[in-house]
C-alpha cells in the first residue's frame, strides 16, 4: 500500500493500479493478475452485495434529512447491520430479507462520535397510529445534555419505509421541536408520515443550536448530537414470503396420504 504524493490524485483503476480513498488520504495498490474465490466466498459477496445495495437505497431516502454528517465508517456499519439481518434468514436457499429480522437494527446509530444516550437522559418510544404514521414520544426532561455554548436543543423524528422487495425506500420526517438548553422541559412528541404496509425504521435525531436574533444556527460540534433508530415497527399487512420453486429432477417430498380408516367416507366433486 503506497500514499499518492501527487497533485493530481484518483481512486478507480488504471492499468494495473488501483487508487483509492481512506478518510481524507489516498492510497495506490496494485491490481492482482487473477481473483479466485471459493464457493463459500462467491456466496459471502452475493450477500454483502444484497446488504450494500439496501443501505444505499436507505442512504439516499435519507439523504438532506438528517444534520449528522454521513461518514465512511457509518456506511460500513450500516452495511454490516444489513448484512445480519439478511444471515439471519433460515428459510430460503438464497436468503432473502425478513421483516421480522429487521428489528436487529435497532440502537443502530448514525453517528459515531455520540450515542442517543449520551445526549438524551430519557428514553423515546415510537408507536404506529391508525391511520399509519408514527408518533415519537419523549418524556419529561429535567436537565439537557447538550453544549453548553448552546441555547437550544433540536428533537426531530425520521421515517424510513422500506417498501416490499426492499429494492426501494421512502423516508420523511417531522417538524422539529426546539427546546431551551437551560430549562426543563414537559413530555412532547414527533408525528411522522408513513406508510402502514412497510418496514419502518424510526430514527430520533437530536442536536445542538445558538438562536441569536430569530434565526438558529446548527452547532457543529458532533459530541453532542446524535441519530440513532429507537424502534423498527412492522407492516400491517401480512408480507407474503414465496416458497422457491424446486429445481426439475430433484428430490422432492413424498406427498402425505390419508390414513385408512373404517367408516370414513371422502366425496370427490362430479365432473360436469
Amino acid at each position: 500500500m503506497a500514499t499518492q504524493a501527487s497533485l493530481l490524485k484518483f481512486t478507480g483503476k488504471v492499468g494495473n493500479l488501483i487508487g483509492y480513498r481512506v478518510g481524507k488520504k489516498y492510497y495506490l495498490r496494485s491490481a492482482p493478475e487473477e481473483v479466485r474465490q471459493s464457493p463459500h466466498s462467491k456466496v459471502s459477496s452475493r450477500h454483502f452485495g444484497k446488504a450494500s445495495r439496501l443501505g444505499a437505497t436507505m442512504r439516499h431516502a435519507l439523504h438532506g434529512l438528517l444534520h449528522v454528517k454521513s461518514e465512511n465508517k457509518m456506511i460500513n456499519r450500516l452495511n454490516s447491520s444489513l448484512l445480519g439481518v439478511l444471515r439471519q434468514d433460515d428459510l430460503h436457499r438464497q436468503k432473502r430479507f425478513i421483516p421480522r429480522y429487521f428489528r436487529g437494527l435497532e440502537r443502530f446509530c448514525f453517528t459515531t462520535h455520540a450515542d442517543l444516550g449520551k445526549v438524551l437522559a430519557v428514553q423515546a418510544a415510537a408507536v404506529r397510529n391508525a391511520d399509519g404514521s408514527i408518533e415519537v414520544s419523549v418524556p419529561a426532561i429535567r436537565k439537557h445534555l447538550a453544549n453548553p455554548r448552546a441555547t437550544h436543543v433540536g428533537f426531530r423524528a425520521v421515517a424510513v419505509c422500506l417498501e416490499r422487495g426492499f429494492a426501494t425506500a421512502k423516508a420523511a420526517a417531522s417538524e422539529m421541536v426546539m427546546l431551551k438548553a437551560d430549562e426543563p422541559s414537559a413530555a412532547f412528541s414527533l408525528t411522522v408520515p408513513a406508510d402502514r404496509n412497510t418496514v419502518t425504521c424510526v430514527i430520533l435525531e437530536v442536536t445542538c443550536w445558538q438562536v441569536e436574533h430569530g434565526r438558529r444556527y446548527l452547532m457543529g460540534n458532533q459530541k453532542f448530537m446524535a441519530a440513532q433508530i429507537i424502534a423498527v415497527l412492522q407492516p400491517e399487512a401480512a408480507v407474503e414470503v414465496r416458497e422457491e420453486q424446486v429445481p426439475y429432477n430433484s428430490q422432492r417430498q413424498p406427498r402425505m396420504e390419508l390414513p385408512v380408516m373404517s367408516g370414513l367416507v371422502i366425496h370427490h366433486p362430479q365432473r360436469e
